[in-house]
């Protein structure tokens, strides 16, 4: 078994910087990263309190802010707990041939105290982090906001963005994230340096990295695209290209088609003025172009349409009107949706890496019930997080309908802790479910985002506060009823007790853009969006009179009836789910495991504190573990020698761990594979068979629960 790393060459070799000191904030010690980031030697600050080994400037003491810091030390030997410093101004001196000359920085600091066996601090352990250029960078687009074009603000961006390479896989995930499709191409032949999932997504999913443009999508070389990047590199002038023509080939099987882009093409420009690069940014509007074309043609046609009645009617007055609805109703026709939005952060991997770290800290607790207690506070916390997290996730789903069979009363019960904190505590929530409601068959993330938007419509409604009711029962419609949709529904009722709606706004309601926010920013297309998912779910909406004069929509979901059909689809449950068992294999004997029934990992994470904690927390389960960062790393130590399991994130650099997993299996049919992702991930749009996932946060009974099955599985194909 590989002997485990003590703490000390955690602490010795780790990126991140650290400094050790004692109750009276004495530094005993300091990690390389720490020296490095602040131009100091050990002997130089080693015995010294903090605060006078990076004494504040004499001819400038409010560029420090030594009492802030001192202040957080406080915190900590009093509550004995964490305490973080997001920004802190604090300049310090660099030593040159002219003395000591200081700088103005920005700092992210963390101080965590060291407890004794009895609970009490007896030293504390600092993190910090230089975000200077993120301040300098969130300033200057202060400053900037209202006064510079959009293309120097984005000219700006870029240029900070240059400067904080240094940040890694964290720029590249938020890069990843960006709305709209954005790309980075080096060099005067455009060759793909970053490129997000929109980008891929508009460009047919081709591998463009490390290829030029005219490579990647060969297509366009003749349509004038290049010799516009050729133009902006030469010039250093950025492009805007508005409705912008382009015939990509988007899938590889068919012909190229007509793709309506708007973007933004600008140069990166170093220091020194020259052109390095191009930042490409922008939206697909084929859609959007598409029904204004439409639109406009109808619009167009109703206008004649309206001019003819007019002049055969002799300007009636009437008649007139009628055509002005009808031409008014078209134009709130023109609902077009964006996707906007993204994720800034890696939520469920900062959850992983908390998670992880208590879950080894318990193991070295002994008898501290004090500690345990707290640890157990912490553990709830990083639960609850991971709850939300899931369900913001799916109330953020960006994909078509995926229909699957939904109790709503189940759903409903996990929702509520999200409900209640998107409403207030102002707002009560009741929940009535009536007699056994019948399963329905919808798009979970969909109907999560209905809900949601009906009861923040509903607490609108009532100014703030009030009683908001959800109300769950069956229906039987009648053929004739008005809706022309007779059938068995399960009828989901959000009830306010607002003012109400007018007749006349509750004719128009589900028009798009209509609104009576007239003080707010609300787009109108809330109810719209509603009766559009519900219609297309087979079902339909409708508006009445509360019980105590608010409003009531009432929401009918058809019964789901062929339970067959879905026998293979589980049922939807807003917990994350334990890490599933895969199918055991059939393909013969497995190769034996180390002695003591160990399993050799190969464990596969591009973030380095979360596949360190991981690797720690499956070698004190007593395996062994080999870390990669990459899949291409990863592919390299299973050519040089065997391996049990394969372990791998989703999300890699380069090659995913998806591709991974099917590339592993192919060359090695006798591996165990495990995907570990916040999402649910299916084995059969993977195309490995036995796959087994793990979902993110994961804790170390998941962890060892899964090693368990896959040794006994294997166990017993041996035996």
């Amino acid at each position: 078994m590989q002997q485990r790393p003590s703490f000390e060459s955690l602490f010795r070799l780790s990126p991140n910087a650290y400094v050790l000191l004692d109750r009276d904030l004495v530094i005993l010690d300091a990690n390389a990263a720490y020296l490095a980031l602040t131009g100091r030697r050990l002997e130089e600050i080693q015995g010294q309190r903090l605060h006078e080994a990076f004494a504040a400037d004499p001819l400038s003491p409010e560029t420090t802010r030594v009492q802030e810091l001192l202040d957080s030390f406080a915190r900590v030997l009093s509550r004995k707990a964490i305490d973080t410093l997001p920004v802190i101004r604090y300049s310090i001196a660099r030593h040159t041939s002219l003395g000591s000359v200081y700088e103005d920085r920005y700092w992210s600091v963390t101080h965590t105290p060291i407890l004794d066996e009895q609970g009490e601090v007896v030293a504390i352990l600092q993190h910090t982090s230089d975000i200077t250029e993120l301040q300098a960078m969130k300033d200057s687009l202060k400053q900037a906001a209202g006064h510079q074009p959009v293309q120097q603000l984005e000219q700006g961006v870029m240029s900070r963005a240059r400067l904080l390479q240094s940040e890694g896989e964290q720029l590249r995930r938020l890069f990843a994230q960006a709305p709209g499709f954005v790309c980075f191409l080096r060099g005067p032949n455009h060759v793909y340096e970053l490129i997000n999932d929109a980008y891929r997504e508009v460009t047919g999913h081709r591998q463009l990295l490390g290829k030029t443009v005219r490579e990647g999508l060969p297509e366009v070389v003749d349509q004038g695209l290049i010799d516009l990047l050729d133009e902006v590199y030469r010039t250093g002038q950025s492009y805007i290209g508005k409705r912008v023509s382009l015939f990509l080939k988007r899938q590889a099987d068919r012909e190229p088609e007509e793709t309506i882009l708007d973007f933004v093409l600008q140069p990166i420009i170093e220091n020194e003025g020259n052109v390095t690069g191009i930042f490409v940014q922008g939206q697909d509007v084929t859609e959007q172009q598409r029904n204004e074309s439409e639109l406009q043609r109808y619009r167009e046609h109703l206008e004649e349409l309206v001019r003819e009645r007019t002049l055969a009617l002799e300007q009636s007055e009437a008649e007139r009107q009628v055509a002005e609805q009808a031409l008014q109703q078209a134009q709130r026709l023109e609902a077009v949706g964006k996707l906007t939005g993204g994720i800034a952060h890696d939520f469920n991997n900062m959850l992983q890496i908390i998670g992880g770290n208590l879950q080894l800290l318990r193991r070295s607790l002994g008898g501290d019930e004090t500690a345990a207690r707290r640890l157990d506070s912490a553990v709830s916390g990083v639960e609850k997080g991971a709850r939300l997290a899931s369900q913001l996730l799916a109330f953020a789903s960006r994909q078509p309908l995926l229909p699957r069979q939904v109790h709503l009363p189940q759903l409903l019960e996990q929702m509520h802790e999200l409900l209640n904190g998107a409403l207030g505590s102002a707002v009560q929530l009741e929940l009535e479910v009536l007699g056994q409601p019948w399963p329905v068959f919808v798009d979970v993330g969909n109907l999560q985002s209905v809900v949601l938007n009906l009861a923040a419509n509903a607490r609108d409604a009532m100014s703030g506060s009030g009683r908001v009711v959800l109300r769950l029962e069956n229906r039987l419609v009648a053929a004739d009823a008005p809706s022309g949709q007779g059938g068995d529904y399960v009828l989901l009722s959000v009830i306010d007790e607002g003012s109400g709606m007018s007749e006349d706004v509750r004719a128009r309601a589900f028009e798009p853009f209509f609104t009576t926010k007239q003080a707010s920013n609300a787009s109108g297309l809330g109810l719209s969006m509603v009766y559009g998912f519900v219609k297309q779910s087979g079902g339909f909406v409708s508006l009445e009179s509360g019980e105590r004069g608010g409003t009531a929509v009432r929401v009918h979901l058809p019964r789901h009836i062929d339970e067959q059909a879905c026998a293979a689809d589980r049922e939807f449950s807003a917990e994350p789910a334990p890490a599933s068992a895969g199918a055991p294999s059939s393909s013969g004997a497995v190769a034996p495991e180390a002695d003591g029934g160990a399993l050799k990992i190969l464990f596969v994470e591009d973030d380095p504190t979360l596949r360190m904690l991981t690797g720690e927390v499956m070698m004190e389960l007593g395996h062994d573990v080999v870390a990669s960062e990459t899949a291409e790393e990863a592919l390299e130590a299973l050519a040089r020698e065997p391996f049990d399991v394969l372990l791998t994130d989703v999300g890699l650099a380069g090659m995913s761990g998806i591709d991974l997993a099917r590339e592993a299996v192919t060359r090695h049919p006798r591996l165990s594979v495990v995907i570990a992702s916040g999402y649910a991930v299916n084995a059969s749009d993977v195309g490995v068979e036995r796959l087994r996932t793990m979902l993110k946060p994961y804790d170390i009974h998941q962890v060892r629960e899964l090693l368990d099955g896959i040794r006994a599985e294997r166990e017993a194909l041996r035996g």
